[in-house]
C-alpha cells in the first residue's frame, strides 16, 4: 500500500509545474511594432492577432478576413507609452511573435532612435531578426491593411517581404541586426524601406482593396537622417544590393522600346581609385540577363550593347540623385574605408569621401540570352 501512494505522490508533485501553463486563447500576441512622435509625445502601436482563427485556416479555405486588433499608449518617453498600453490589456502580452517594426520619419532622429534601441534590445523576447521599416503614412492604417483572398496579415508585404523582392526587386528589405550595424558604422548609408498603403491596383469584386507597398527609402549616414527618396530614384541600388535583386528592364534605341530583359543574379565589385589627394570609384557589375519581350529587331549583340547602356544609366542616376543629399547607398565609402582607414578619416573631415563626381567608371558586362524562338534574328 505504501509504494503506491508513494507513487502517486511523487507524479502529482510532478504534474504541479503544468497547472499555470496557459492556453494559446488566454495570450495576446503581437506581431507588429509602430512608433511615432508627436507633439513632444512618444506613440506606440501594436499590430494584434488571433493565432487561433490564424490556425484554422490551415487545411480549410477562409471565408472571413482574420481580425486585426491594433493598440495604441501614448507618453513623454516610450516607456511611459508602453505603460499606458499595460493599462487597458485585457489578458497577458507576448512581444515573442514581432517580426515587423515601422517607426515614422519623426522618430528617425538620433536621439529618439537611441530609446527605440534601448527598449527593444534590452527585452528578453523582441527578436533582432524583424524587419525595419519607415513610414510617412498613418500607423494605424497600416496595421489594419488585409492581404489578398482573406488571408492572414502575416502573409502581407509587412511580414513577409522577402518573397516580393526575390520576384520582382526594388528597394532591399532589411532586418533590424543589419540596421543596427549599417546605422552604427560611421562609413556605411543605410537605405531604410518605406512603407506605404496602395490604392490604385487591386480591386476585389470591383471596389478598390488598399495594400501594402514600398514607395521609397529614407536614407541615413552618420546616425543623420539624409532625406527620402522615391523608389524611382533609387532602382540603381538594387544592383549592387544582393544577389537575389531579379528585375525586368525596358531598354531603349532612339527614344523608342526595343525590348523588355529579365535581369538576375547581379555580382558587383566597388574599385578605388588614387589620384593624388582625390578618391574616385570604379563600379564592375556582371549580371545574367533573358530577353523577353522583342519590340524592335535587334541582334543579340546589339541588344546586349542597349542593356548594358541602360543598367549605366540606372546606376549613375541614382549616384548623382543620392550624392546631392550626401548620402552613399552604393557603399563606395565604406569600401574605402576598409582598404585605407587614414585616407578615409582625412577625406571624411572635408566632406569629399564622396561627392557628384566621385563615381569615375561604371563597367557593366550582361551576359544575355533570348528566349524562345530566335530563327529569324541576325547575331
Amino acid at each position: 500500500m505504501k509504494k503506491p501512494l508513494c507513487l502517486c505522490i511523487i507524479i502529482s508533485v510532478l504534474l504541479a509545474g503544468c497547472w499555470d501553463n496557459k492556453e494559446v486563447q488566454d495570450i495576446n500576441y503581437i506581431t507588429a511594432l509602430g512608433i511615432d512622435y508627436k507633439e513632444n509625445q512618444y506613440i506606440i502601436y501594436v499590430q494584434m492577432l488571433d493565432f487561433a482563427t490564424i490556425a484554422k485556416q490551415e487545411g480549410t479555405k477562409q471565408t472571413e478576413t482574420a481580425p486585426i486588433w491594433v493598440g495604441r499608449g501614448s507618453g513623454s518617453t516610450l516607456t511611459d507609452a508602453l505603460i499606458d498600453l499595460y493599462t487597458a490589456s485585457q489578458q497577458q502580452i507576448s512581444w515573442g511573435h514581432v517580426t515587423a517594426l515601422v517607426l515614422s520619419e519623426a522618430v528617425l532622429a538620433p536621439e529618439r532612435l537611441s530609446q527605440v534601441f534601448d527598449m527593444t534590445n534590452r527585452s528578453q523576447e523582441i527578436r533582432y531578426t524583424k524587419w525595419i521599416y519607415g513610414t510617412k503614412d498613418s500607423m494605424d492604417d497600416l496595421f489594419t491593411v488585409s492581404p489578398f483572398f482573406q488571408l492572414s496579415p502575416l502573409h502581407s508585404l509587412l511580414h513577409e517581404p522577402q518573397e516580393s523582392y526575390r520576384q520582382f526587386s526594388f528597394i532591399r528589405p532589411i532586418q533590424f541586426v543589419n540596421f543596427i550595424r549599417l546605422y552604427r558604422e560611421p562609413a556605411a548609408t543605410v537605405v531604410l524601406p518605406s512603407l506605404h498603403i496602395s490604392m490604385g491596383n487591386w480591386t476585389e469584386n470591383l471596389k478598390q482593396h488598399p495594400l501594402l507597398e514600398v514607395n521609397g527609402a529614407f536614407l541615413i549616414q552618420h546616425q543623420t537622417l539624409k532625406g527620402w527618396m522615391d523608389r524611382s530614384d533609387l532602382t540603381g541600388a538594387r544592383w549592387l544590393s544582393t544577389p537575389e535583386t531579379r528585375a525586368s528592364l525596358v531598354v531603349l534605341s532612339g527614344n523608342k522600346a526595343a525590348g523588355s530583359i529579365n535581369l538576375e543574379n547581379p555580382k558587383s565589385a566597388i574599385e578605388v581609385i588614387r589620384e593624388g589627394e582625390e578618391v574616385f570609384y570604379r563600379i564592375k557589375l556582371n549580371v545574367d540577363g533573358m530577353v523577353q519581350n522583342i519590340y524592335q529587331k535587334k541582334s543579340i549583340d546589339e541588344m546586349r550593347r542597349l542593356t548594358e547602356a541602360t543598367l549605366r544609366e540606372e546606376i549613375q542616376n541614382t549616384f548623382l540623385k543620392t550624392a546631392a543629399l550626401h548620402a552613399d547607398p552604393y557603399q563606395l565609402g565604406l569600401q574605402l574605408r576598409r582598404t585605407d582607414p587614414r585616407l578615409w578619416e582625412e577625406l571624411q573631415k572635408e566632406k569629399r569621401v564622396v561627392h557628384p563626381a566621385s563615381l569615375r567608371e561604371i563597367d557593366v558586362q550582361v551576359s544575355l540570352r533570348y528566349w524562345g524562338q530566335r530563327k529569324n534574328l541576325n547575331r
